[in-house]
């Protein structure tokens, strides 16, 4: 909807290729660097409303067709407002996408396998070694399970579960986890463990019903297995560790995950374990998805509300033309009023220098050219609203006073 004059296209219009309207900014307006940012959506605009016959349909479609040009003027700078805000809500939505924090479930789905499983499987029966696991597996299980935060080879959350569960072929324990569970696959820790091992390991935990992945819900998940670390002067471990001093699996080094970066007073924390690390990414992807999502949500709401208010908007001004076809025609104007009437009007059509543009606008061509000619009025046009505005009010004012008079003398 434009209810601006029909010749604000040829600002935007390629005066080398008529009928087009380029997305750059033309270098006869450099100096207008307020409009850097705006001109590719009103080049866009322009194109779309080139044809006179579609500007009238949009004026019918939004009921501003038979409105005055008085009316129209004063329509504009509504719109003009609603159009300031749409843009600033439009930019945000644009920097929203640039910024590309909102996750499809594919996205997130391929975030938490890779932490989970070390790569986006197509399904968790199937897990590869090698990918649970650093490619270039430990020569036993203290090899595969003991080391730095960042390069230990268990670097998957299925990793710290084989190094604290899995029962190991030499001279392992059986007790995954709970002496009262007893494995039946083991695990030669002198490579990365085979899908089977994983698969018993996986299963021990019954699965539960869909759940929506939010922030605080994995923070909280998170916070529980940190809860389960113990340190020391030398070392963080998470699991069981009897008189040994590695997690080897074997009867006095029982099962567990160790590491020796991670103690008190070292700069290391539990937070810095590459599974922990991961985790916690993810943690703060969802954080900026739901904080985009909920930016998005507000700004629909918005351009709802702006919509609201465009049509009561154009609710009022139909009242007002009610209003004023209800005066009296026979309503002597105030003088004053009527003249400032006759020079809004005459103001309002004389921005118009095109034949065009100033029919469309409901105003009178006073020439025999496109371009060569007046703008104007109709006739008649301003009498149609010399009946209204602070004239009319101090008439209506002054019968109102006289008839609650003569009611009080009666």
């Amino acid at each position: 909807m434009s209810p601006a004059g029909g010749s604000w296209h040829s600002v935007f219009e390629d005066p080398k290729n008529k009928g087009t309207f380029p997305e750059t900014k033309d270098t006869r307006f450099s100096d207008n660097t307020d409009w850097d940012t705006k001109w590719k959506e009103w080049a866009q605009t322009a194109q779309r409303l080139k044809d006179s016959n579609g500007m009238q349909q949009k004026l019918k479609d939004h009921k501003l067709h038979s409105r005055t040009v008085q009316h129209l003027s004063i329509a504009k700078q509504a719109i003009l407002q609603l159009a300031n805000e749409h843009l600033a809500l439009a930019t945000q939505l644009q920097q929203i996408k640039a910024d590309n924090k909102i996750l499809t479930n594919e996205q997130l789905k391929e975030k938490i396998n890779t932490a989970l499983y070390g790569e986006n499987v197509a399904t968790e029966n199937t897990l590869s070694p090698n990918k649970v696991f650093d490619a270039t597996a430990g020569r036993d299980r203290k090899g595969n399970c003991d080391g730095p935060a960042k390069d230990n080879k268990a670097k998957t959350v299925v990793a710290a579960l084989v190094c604290v569960c899995a029962r190991d072929s030499s001279n392992g324990i059986d007790k995954a986890c709970n002496k009262h569970l007893t494995l039946k696959t083991q695990w030669t820790s002198s490579t990365a463990p085979q899908n089977n091992v994983m698969q018993e390991l996986r299963k021990l935990f019954p699965a539960t019903g869909k759940k929506q992945v939010t922030a605080a819900r994995l923070a909280s998940l998170i916070s529980n297995v940190k809860a389960h670390f113990t340190a020391s002067d030398t070392s963080a471990l998470i699991g069981k560790l009897d008189t040994g001093a590695a997690c080897s699996g074997s009867a006095n080094s029982w099962l567990c995950l160790k590491y020796t970066d991670v103690h008190q007073g070292a700069e290391n924390t539990i937070d810095d374990i590459s599974w922990i690390a991961a985790l916690n990414q993810i943690v703060n992807d969802i954080k900026d998805h739901e904080e985009s999502v909920a930016a998005v949500d507000s700004i629909g709401r918005q351009l709802s509300a702006n919509t609201e208010k465009a049509g009561a908007f154009i609710a009022s001004i139909e009242q007002y033309t009610q209003a004023q076809a209800a005066v009296s025609p026979t309503t002597n104007p105030n003088p004053a009023q009527a003249q400032k009437n006759d020079q809004n009007a005459k103001n309002a059509c004389a921005q118009h220098r095109s034949n065009t543009s100033c029919t469309d606008e409901g105003c009178k061509w006073d020439g025999t050219e496109e371009t060569k000619g007046k703008c104007k009025p109709k006739d008649g046009e301003v009498q149609k609203t010399q009946g209204t505005g602070e004239g009319a009010a101090e008439t209506n004012a002054e019968g109102k006073k006289c008839s609650e008079k003569t009611k009080q003398e009666e």
